[in-house]
């Protein structure tokens, strides 16, 4: 199930994160905590395994952040052009990672399709944010509908 992140799901999630390939291209210098917690995020979700609603657990497998576009990024401009917006009318998806397990897919497509619905229903356009893209295989997020042809995929209406 999803639900909000709490301030106690973050030593499990440093866990889940330094378990996934490729985390040291997206860290570099940055601890895994500093990474989970640098950003202002409108919502902050965990994919918790277990069948309750107390949290938190130790099956936390998941996570997802969604948040406005960083002021000053490169990137930021050139995804509104590509999407046919002003900046102003992007949202963030990123900090997005899985466990790898035997259902990891399942469990990414079923959190980035819930940000995408959430940010819609807002009236904005979805954008991947490039600083973890690598965290998330090409194939999950070419499925849903983002672009592959911009440094940060924008969801293609």
């Amino acid at each position: 199930m999803i639900r909000e992140r709490i301030e106690q799901d973050l030593d499990r999630l440093v866990d889940v994160l330094s378990s996934v390939r490729a985390v040291q291209d997206v860290l570099g210098d940055r601890s895994a905590y500093d990474w989970l917690t640098e950003v202002d995020a409108d919502v902050s979700w965990v994919f918790d395994q277990a069948p309750v609603s107390v949290a938190p657990t130790r099956n936390v497998v998941g996570h997802v952040q969604v948040y406005a576009p960083p002021v000053g990024a490169a990137w930021v401009s050139s995804a509104a052009s590509g999407a046919g917006v002003e900046p102003d009318r992007l949202l963030v998806i990123g900090r997005f990672f899985v466990k790898e397990t035997r259902f990891d897919h399942n469990i990414g497509r079923y959190l980035l399709s819930e940000c995408v619905k959430r940010i819609a229903a807002r009236g904005s356009v979805a954008v991947l944010d490039p600083d973890g893209l690598a965290l998330v295989p090409t194939a999950l997020w070419r499925r849903l509908g983002f672009a592959a042809d911009t440094h940060a995929p924008v969801l293609l209406a």
